[in-house]
């Protein structure tokens, strides 16, 4: 998780950028009940391959 967070977030710091890529992945509801719909929680540190799939397809690929 964190280093995806990273990707989106690179002038911040690993806590900072996963905390905001928590705040935008509540923000979109799209994104949310996909990814509950694939047992992702809350406070999971590390992602399934589907549920990484899952944030880029919605957000886009991290640095466009």
């Amino acid at each position: 998780m964190s280093d995806l967070a990273q990707a989106y977030f690179p002038r911040s710091t690993p806590r900072s950028a996963s905390a905001q890529l928590h705040r935008w992945i509540k923000l979109n509801t799209d994104l949310q009940r996909e990814l509950e719909a694939l047992c992702y929680k809350p406070r999971q540190r590390a992602l399934t391959p589907k549920q990484h799939e899952a944030i880029v397809r919605r957000l886009g690929e991290p640095g466009e």
